[in-house]
């Protein structure tokens, strides 16, 4: 009969380095969960679950092969529903805490910590439970689509590390999800959270200014301070930089009142007083912008100058390379469970997969003193995965040159295949007489 230890015998040795059995069997026990002894416990279920999704998120079979062909498929599944929620949260935040201190930040100013905030989209297999959980975006409400899902995520801007993130249904706006969350994001004062114009509102910005966070974030065309406005200039702090003031707006009618209740909403103050600067946006072809204006908490011009605020916004774009990685490098745009907890679960488990590979790559960055966002994700990936990689010198791992940011057209050049779309549901298939 095989045992745990052979269960995990084909396992690269670089990850159960990085994602010790010891410590995942002390964190169940921590969290209160019994198991029997068997071939698959909590930690040869999660390991071998990782590597499953950093195989490109492969099948349970693909799991089932790392294991030697020591479990089968429907084990494996079974082991899966056995996972406590907790325990991956607490894997999770284990896994953060012992490397986010190797993080040789180039921008040593306060605030310590540069948070980047964003929401993305999943599928999900089309089942009635989770078709009643996540639904469907209100653009694409039709019967023949997948259910879709949106994760509201926070990321570290100098490490990459995924700190946070919360599932919430994909017919509702991100904006009003971030303070429903806020107790949820291990916020800490004196944190900057850069964000784009979709989060912001009054409410989400007083709300974070209550609990001691900054704010960076581009602000849209209609909330920039005119004269006749809620939103007027307080003083002149330099060219294209000034103090503003914010008046409370009405609290609204419809979904707008429903998002803000009346007594958070009685609670927000009357006046903000913020700092709005206008900028040139990067110099390249195919820009779809020449200035945009921020808006942010930060209104000591001395401490904290517009350059500065300018490239933290800047270098908000790469939450999107984040979500890259983790839909087209890793291929966990498509999510495999079937039910609302099992999807929890492999959200959690997706997290830690991708914060795995993070830390290979500020492992590298600490040896070779680079920026850690030119180490290639791909190549820390397979310095986990493959076999001949154990033992191999992480000053082996490829690095990207440093590429610019450049505008493209937004269509698709791949035709695709020639089938219509399906924008019904289909017919149930009659049994057989």
């Amino acid at each position: 009969m095989a045992t745990v230890d052979a269960a995990l015998v084909f396992v690269n040795q670089n990850l159960r380095q990085l994602l010790p059995c010891d410590r995942i069997a002390a964190l169940a026990r921590q969290v209160g969960h019994r198991w029997r002894r068997r071939k698959l416990g909590p930690d040869a279920t999660i390991v071998l679950l990782v590597m499953q999704l950093l195989r490109g998120n492969a099948s349970l079979a693909e799991a089932r092969a790392h294991s030697g062909h020591a479990v089968s498929v429907s084990a494996l599944a079974k082991a899966r529903q056995r996972l406590p929620l907790a325990l991956l949260q607490q894997l999770s935040a284990w896994l953060i805490e012992q490397f986010i201190g190797t993080v040789v930040a180039a921008d040593v100013s306060p605030p310590a910590r540069v948070l980047l905030v964003d929401a993305g989209n999943y599928y999900t297999p089309d089942t009635p439970q989770l078709r009643r959980r996540y639904r469907q975006p209100r653009q694409k409400q039709r019967g023949g689509d997948y259910p879709q899902l949106r994760t509201l995520c926070v990321f570290d801007l100098h490490s990459g590390l995924m700190l946070q993130q919360h599932d919430f249904a994909s017919d509702r706006s991100e904006s009003p999800q971030l303070r429903k969350v806020l107790d949820r994001l291990g916020l800490r004062r004196g944190d900057v959270l850069v964000f784009d114009r979709g989060f912001v509102s009054y409410a989400n910005i007083a709300l974070l200014i209550e609990r001691g966070v900054h704010v960076v974030a581009r602000l849209a065309r209609n909330l920039h301070a005119r004269r006749g406005s809620r939103r007027t200039r307080a003083a002149r702090l330099g060219k294209n930089d000034a103090l503003v003031c914010w008046r409370k707006p009405p609290r609204g009618r419809g979904n707008r009142a429903a998002a803000n209740p009346p007594t958070l909403w009685r609670r927000l103050p009357e006046r903000l007083s913020l700092r709005q600067i206008t900028l040139a946006a990067a110099d390249s072809k195919g820009s779809r912008c020449r200035r945009i204006t921020l808006i942010t908490t930060l209104s000591d011009a001395r401490t904290h100058p517009a350059a500065q605020l300018a490239q933290w916004y800047r270098r908000r774009w790469e939450i999107e390379t984040n979500f890259r990685h983790l839909k087209s490098t890793l291929k966990l745009e498509f999510l495999r469970t079937k039910s609302v907890n099992n999807v929890r679960r492999e959200l959690l488990l997706r997290m830690i997969a991708y914060n795995l590979v993070r830390v290979v790559m500020l492992k590298a960055t600490a040896r070779r003193q680079s920026d850690a966002g030119r180490i290639s994700f791909a190549d820390a990936c397979r310095w986990l995965l493959l076999s001949p990689m154990e033992g191999v010198s992480l000053l082996k791992l490829l690095i990207n040159p440093a590429r610019q940011r450049r505008g493209r057209v937004r269509k698709l050049k791949y035709r695709g295949k020639n089938y219509r779309l399906l924008t019904t549901r289909p017919a149930r298939q009659k049994k057989a007489a």
